[in-house]
């Protein structure tokens, strides 16, 4: 399937690797603001260097204020549910549940746009609550902004992303499973949370006590993963 966006692994321009700013940081704990700029060199920059980082830190999803930057995006890549690469960066996001048919069901795509995002996605902001009772997961999630931690995270078990492209093409995506789950952490970055918020007090304790013996033992620099790659992707 083909992707209205360059795979970012196949070098071009590239981007560069910056440091990730960490739980704390004002910027990813309020709301960020909309795009409004499309098909720019300034956007075009910004998404190189995004995945640039994600890559460089071996994540899978990166939004805009992990990097300190104030704009409603993401990137994200990553195998689905039915083991295919999906790629792309999303301006914008709205997630809603999904009445879609999961990944996992049949093995056939539920997209309904053949240029999604490798196969796509990106459109405006929060989560519209389900209007049916929904069927919701949880798995393990961790975070480039809390490098080194991880804990079980409930959320919703389909869903469908609306947004744009960096060229401001709309976008759709429907997700399931781990793929899911990262797309709504994600999103939640954009909207000021971050998974700990998501969690018992008690396993936040846990989470904050183990992470201060990770800074103790300067597991992960403050310039990280800059620190690690001072090339530019695709060099």
């Amino acid at each position: 399937m083909s992707s209205s966006q360059p795979d970012p692994r196949q070098g071009g321009d590239g981007g560069k690797v910056l440091a990730i700013v960490r739980w704390g940081t004002p910027i990813l704990h309020r709301e960020l603001r909309p795009v409004t700029a499309f098909n720019t060199q300034e956007l075009d920059a910004l998404v190189a260097d995004m995945f640039a980082t994600m890559y460089a830190a071996g994540g899978v999803g990166l939004a805009a204020n992990q990097i300190g930057v104030d704009l409603r995006v993401f990137v994200y890549d990553m195998d689905d549910a039915r083991g295919q690469r999906r790629w792309g960066a999303v301006c914008n996001p709205v997630i809603e549940p999904s009445s879609q048919k999961p990944f996992c069901d049949d093995g056939g795509s539920n997209d309904n746009n053949d240029h999604q995002h490798q196969s796509n996605g990106a459109g405006g902001a929060a989560i519209h609550p389900p209007q049916v009772p929904q069927r919701t997961g949880s798995m393990t999630e961790g975070c480039l902004s809390y490098p080194g931690i991880s804990a079980s995270v409930s959320r919703l078990g389909t869903i469908t992303i609306n947004g744009l492209d960096p060229r401001g093409e709309p976008v759709t995506i429907h997700a399931t499973g781990l793929f899911g789950h990262v797309l709504q952490h994600e999103v939640d970055h954009l909207n000021g949370i971050v998974y700990g918020d998501r969690v018992s007090l008690n396993r936040r304790d846990e989470m904050d006590r183990k992470y201060r013996e990770l800074e103790a033992k300067r597991a992960y620099p403050d310039d990280w993963p800059a620190t690690q790659s001072s090339h530019k992707w695709g060099d």
